[in-house]
């Protein structure tokens, strides 16, 4: 998602831009990847946030969601709104407003009126709503919006992953199945999969993650009156928190509302556990745990069918992501934190702006500082 949108922007910008990456893969269970977050259907985008620099990220990619879909002609943005329980949440209020957005304190009597879902007493003192534009985007969609922006500013679009990225006469070449390209400079973008290519060890944890997508009885078809959510602090047994996207319909036919959320982590090193973890198919404990939270949460629906999926989320050291210069002529834009995909525009912009100088004077990280997002490197 944060390189489709840095295609965008360098293409824009009068820059000559390759923009490779793979499609999503026919079969988890057989393929060998690379696997991609934005492989689905919903991602929450809201200001809401107790960090000011993700909250500044937040605003300045969503006031351009509309201009996006206008341009490439494809709709990407669903404003439901989002209710947000965390220890943070007037933090995060406080935030969001001075951003231009329209969130408040509210309760749990309210929550339930307005939407249907039941927060546990014991976080009533932590519930915040946010209004429209919050609510998700389709990461598929915002990607093909992204990506059609950038052909219609010239850059050359490769649909296939890129196998081998090496130096070659003071530039780059990166390479594939599909052929070669060489390049004076390179962004690497690359989510979970960026340690193999960059040939750097940056300091990154990749976190195995399952989510489910249930069917739902008992709500509107359309599930208007369900907005996004993210709940923290559930003292469940086998969780540590959720978040959720409303009912959207899927590519095979299905109209599912997409529960995740988080146990104890499991981090894993190498790119063939990766891979084995998306071949697995997931956790059955994990998605029974947030089958268990989405029958708590919303006690008037009756779940009709559930199915689950693997996913990962790469972290950082910093908890933002890494945006900066590895080298005169190479530049990283990784690391989401699972926070990523509503800002991928900015984080995009800011990457571009990164790779597009020739000597990082002119990198442009608005009223942001540009240390917030400095790569760290594993210690030796």
């Amino acid at each position: 998602m944060i390189g489709s949108a840095a295609a965008r922007h360098l293409a824009e910008s009068g820059v000559s831009t390759a923009l490779v990456g793979a499609a999503a893969p026919a079969d988890y269970k057989s393929a060998d990847g690379p696997f991609s977050s934005h492989h689905d259907e919903g991602r929450i985008t809201r200001v809401t946030s107790a960090d000011p620099v993700w909250a500044e990220l937040a605003a300045r990619s969503i006031e351009r969601y509309e201009d996006i879909e206008r341009r490439s002609g494809i709709d990407f943005h669903d404003p439901r709104g989002l209710v947000t329980v965390t220890a943070q949440s007037e933090e995060a209020v406080r935030l969001a407003v001075a951003q231009g957005a329209a969130a408040r304190m509210v309760d749990v009597d309210w929550v339930r009126a307005r939407t249907g879902i039941q927060i546990p007493q014991s976080l009533a003192d932590r519930i915040a709503w946010e209004e429209p534009p919050a609510g998700f985007v389709n990461p598929r969609r915002l990607v093909a919006a992204e990506t059609r922006l950038a052909e219609i500013a010239g850059a050359t679009v490769i649909d296939h992953p890129a196998a081998q990225v090496s130096e070659a006469n003071s530039g780059w070449t990166v390479s594939g199945t599909w052929g070669e390209l060489s390049a004076d400079r390179i962004l690497f973008a690359t989510g979970a999969y960026g340690a193999e290519l960059i040939g750097v060890q940056l300091a990154l944890e990749r976190r195995l993650r399952t989510v489910v997508l249930a069917e739902l009885a008992g709500v509107h078809r359309d599930g208007l009156n369900i907005p996004s959510l993210i709940v923290n602090n559930m003292r469940s047994e086998h969780l540590d928190g959720v978040y959720w996207v409303p009912p959207v319909d899927f590519p095979d036919g299905t109209r599912c509302l997409k529960i995740g959320g988080g146990m104890v982590p499991v981090e894993v090193r190498a790119t063939s556990e990766l891979r084995a973890w998306f071949n697995s198919g997931g956790s059955q404990l994990e998605a029974a745990g947030l089958t268990e939270a989405l029958r708590s949460l919303l006690p008037d629906a009756t779940i009709a069918h559930t199915s689950m999926r693997p996913c990962v989320v790469t972290f950082t050291a910093s908890g933002r992501p890494y945006v900066g210069r590895l080298s005169s002529n190479a530049a990283v834009a990784v690391g989401g934190c699972g926070a990523a995909a509503k800002s991928c525009d900015e984080i995009g912009r800011m990457a571009a702006s990164v790779v597009a100088s020739s000597d990082g004077s002119t990198a442009d990280f608005g009223v942001l500082d540009e240390s917030d997002f400095a790569p760290i490197y594993e210690a030796a």
